[in-house]
C-alpha cells in the first residue's frame, strides 16, 4: 500500500546527534496534536494499514506463551523506529508505506533499537521481581499459603472473597507501596522511551544516551506533556466509543504526534 503524501516538506536534515533538548511552552502540547492531524491526512490508507498490522503482530506475540509477551516488549521499540523513519520520510515529501514498520529491522540503527527493547524486558523483569518479592515478605509463608488455600478451594465452591479479601488484607501495605513504586517506574520508563527510537534512527544517537535525552526532554517540558495528556485522554474517550474505531485514526496519530515532538524539541 502506498500513498503520495500531500504534506510538504518542512523538516531539516536530521543526520548527526540530537542537540540539547529545547524547552518549550506548554501550548506545544497542543501543537503536537494538530502537527499529527496533519501527519495522518497525509497518507490515511497507509497510516491504517501500518495500525491494523502492528495490532495483529502485537496480539499473535502476546498469545505466544511465556516467550511472547517478552519478544512484543522488546520488538516495539523497532517498530517504533521504523514508524518514525515513515513519519520523517513524509516530512521529506515522500511516500509513506506499510513496509517503513519494518523499515527499524533494517539498517544500522537495528542494533541501538533492540538494545532498547532488550532494555525494556530487563525493566519489566526486574519490576515484576520487586513486586514478587515484596508481596511474598510481607505475607510471609502462611499469608502466601491462605491466599493458595481460598484459590484452591474456589475450584469447589466458587471464590471466597471475604477470606480472599482477609488474607490479602495482612499485606495491604506491601501492595501500596509496590503499586506506588511500579507507576514511579513506569513514569521515568515511559518519559525515557518517549522520543528514544526517534533519537536511534533519525539521529544516531546510541541507546542509553537516547533514553538519557528523552527523558531530560521529557522533563524539561512538563506543562506541554500535561496539555497533551489531558487532550490524549478525552481524545481516546471518544476514539473508543465508536466500538474502538476511533483508534484506526488516533493509534496512528499518537506515533505522528511524537514525531512532532521530537522535531519540536530537538530538530535543527
Amino acid at each position: 500500500m502506498e500513498i503520495r503524501p500531500t504534506m510538504p516538506a518542512q523538516v531539516d536534515d536530521a543526520e548527526g546527534l540530537a542537540p540539547p533538548p529545547r524547552s518549550l511552552a506548554a501550548g506545544e502540547g497542543a501543537a503536537w496534536w494538530g502537527e499529527s492531524w496533519r501527519i495522518f491526512c497525509a497518507a490515511p490508507l497507509a497510516w491504517v494499514g501500518i495500525f491494523v498490522v502492528f495490532v495483529v503482530l502485537s496480539i499473535v506475540f502476546t498469545l505466544v506463551p511465556i516467550i511472547g509477551r517478552p519478544i512484543y516488549v522488546m520488538l516495539t521499540p523497532v517498530f517504533a523506529g521504523g514508524v518514525m523513519l515513515g513519519c520523517h520520510a513524509l516530512a521529506r515529501g515522500e511516500a509513506l508505506t506499510v513496509g517503513h514498520l519494518f523499515d527499524g529491522f533494517r539498517g544500522p540503527r537495528f542494533q541501538g533499537l533492540l538494545i532498547l527493547g532488550l532494555l525494556s524486558v530487563a525493566i519489566m523483569f526486574a519490576v515484576a521481581v520487586f513486586a514478587a518479592a515484596t508481596i511474598f515478605l510481607a505475607l510471609g509463608a502462611s499469608g502466601l499459603a491462605g491466599i493458595l488455600h481460598v484459590l484452591d478451594a474456589a475450584d469447589v465452591a466458587g471464590i471466597d472473597y471475604v477470606a480472599l479479601s482477609q488474607a490479602i488484607a495482612s499485606a495491604g501495605l506491601a501492595i501500596l507501596v509496590v503499586l506506588l513504586v511500579s507507576l514511579a517506574i513506569a513514569l521515568v520508563v515511559a518519559t525515557a522511551y518517549w522520543f528514544a527510537p526517534a533519537l536511534v534512527v533519525l539521529n544516531g544517537e546510541p541507546p542509553l544516551a537516547a533514553l538519557s535525552k528523552s527523558f531530560a526532554a521529557s522533563w524539561h517540558n512538563v506543562g506541554a506533556f500535561l496539555l497533551y495528556g489531558l487532550i490524549y485522554i478525552g481524545l481516546a474517550i471518544g476514539a473508543s466509543i465508536p466500538l474502538g474505531l476511533g483508534w484506526l485514526v488516533l493509534g496512528p496519530m499518537v506515533a505522528g504526534s511524537c514525531y512532532a515532538g521530537w522535531r519540536t524539541i530537538f530538530g535543527r
